[in-house]
Order: structure tokens, then sequence, then C-alpha cells
């Protein structure tokens, strides 16, 4: 499913070199994709379990041949946080990044975080309050969770055509 995921995202243009990550929920933790990987071509060892994080120290026990992605802490924070979340897409969508565009269809943070940080960890999880299943972190991109890949993949498509559609008005 992960393959499948990745497919739709680059389908739409969500995936630039090495943006993004995708995780589902996994026993105690959860795979992830890895650091630096290009979702548009996902390979099978690019996707690492992460076992469990120390938020404060920023630590990631994980369990695979790569890294997991910088935004582990945050994915490990949601999962956390919102116990019906089994799978989380963070998406890379030029749509995202404009204000004008995203009135209405989908709430933004309210300030700008630097990418891989507990601080846009913490930003997400103060997002999600206000939020039921999708968020776009500010200038950075969306962050949706849902039941399973499939359904939170739609989710993410279905904003970023709607954004799409403000486009044109």
């Amino acid at each position: 499913m992960f393959k499948h995921t990745c497919d739709l995202l680059k389908a739409h243009h969500m995936t630039p070199a090495n943006g993004g990550n995708v995780s589902t929920r996994f026993g105690e933790g959860f795979f992830i994709s890895a650091a630096g990987c290009n979702l548009g071509c996902v390979e099978e060892n690019e996707l690492i379990f992460v076992e469990r994080c120390d938020v404060e120290a920023e630590c990631v026990l994980y369990d695979g041949p790569m890294e997991p992605s910088s935004e582990s802490v945050m994915h490990w924070l949601i999962y956390g946080n919102r116990p019906e979340a089994q799978a989380i897409i963070h998406a890379h969508d030029d749509f995202a990044t404009r204000p004008e565009l995203l009135a209405g269809v989908v709430g933004e943070s309210e300030r700008e975080e630097p990418y891989g940080t507990i601080e846009l960890a913490r930003m997400a999880i103060e997002t999600f309050q206000r939020a039921e299943r999708i968020i776009v972190l500010k200038n950075h991109g969306y962050v949706a969770m849902g039941p399973d890949l499939e359904r939170t993949c739609d989710l993410v498509v279905e904003t970023h055509l709607r954004l799409l559609g403000k486009r044109g008005n």
C-alpha cells in the first residue's frame, strides 16, 4: 500500500525530490519512509520501522537499513495524541503554501517552524487541535491522518484538487 499511496501523490505532483513522508501504525510503533527517500519512486528497503521516540531527547529508536524520516518525531506525537490515526501522510504541494487558497478548505499552523524539529512536531499537534484530519504546516505542506493509507491519501488528493479549483477563481 505504501507504493500505491506514493504513486497517487506522484500523479498529483506532490513528491518533490526528497520531500514528504508516509507512515502507518504497526503494533506499538510505525513504518515510515526513510530519510531522504523520494516518495515518487520509493523502494521496499526505504520503509523503516520506528519502535519508539524519546521526544525530549529527539532520539528515534528504529530498525531498518536506513535512517527514518526526519519527521519521525512528528508522526510519533500524532500517533500518541490521536489514537484513531492509523496512517499519516506529509505531502508537499505548491498550493498548500498559498494562504489565499487555504481559507475555508484547510487549517494552517500559526507559524513556520524548521522541518525535522520538535517545534514543528509540536506545532502540528497544536494545529490538529483545531482540525479533524488534515492541516497545512505554514510554508511547508500537508499533514493528514486517517484510518488507513488509502483513505488518508484520498483526503490529501481531495484537498489538493479543491485548492487547485480555487486557484482558477
